[in-house]
């Protein structure tokens, strides 16, 4: 069961799912970035369409990228693009700078700076959508 904002026509798990209608706007998250970080976030913001039905939420400095679930964040740093990707697992690898269980996943935060960074990472914001996709709606829960 899922539930669609009447004002939004925006998909989630829970019925009255508190939420800022709309989605933002990507460029608006790149403008006046360094070129290297611009290009970055747009080569991870394909990528992650790239997997399917993907809605990404742009606000400032940060996007959410999510099925009916957020499966990976991002902050626009001075230098960097800091990822979170929540996975079903935890994961000790010396590109995640910090781990921590979050709602039922376990939080990866990952600094991409280069190319090569981002490949690194990308296999697992896939199995993070990969397991958001997976998961059936939450049923019979209301937010007053």
């Amino acid at each position: 069961m899922s539930w669609v904002c009447p004002r939004c026509d925006r998909t989630f798990r829970q019925a009255n799912q508190r939420h800022a209608c709309g989605l933002g706007n990507s460029a608006t998250l790149v403008k006046g970035r360094p070129a290297e970080l611009s290009s970055l976030y747009l080569k991870l913001e394909a990528s992650v369409k790239g997997f399917g039905h993907v809605e990404v939420v742009a606000r400032d400095r940060y996007a959410l990228f999510r099925t009916t679930r957020i499966f990976a964040d991002l902050t626009v740093t001075r230098d960097a693009l800091r990822v979170v990707v929540h996975l079903g697992r935890k994961v000790n690898a010396p590109y995640f700078t910090k781990v921590g269980p979050s709602g039922g996943r376990v939080s990866h935060v990952a600094f991409v700076r280069t190319a090569e960074d981002l490949r690194t990472i990308l296999p697992f914001v896939r199995e993070a959508f990969d397991l958001a996709v997976s998961e059936k709606p939450r049923s019979g829960r209301t937010r007053g």
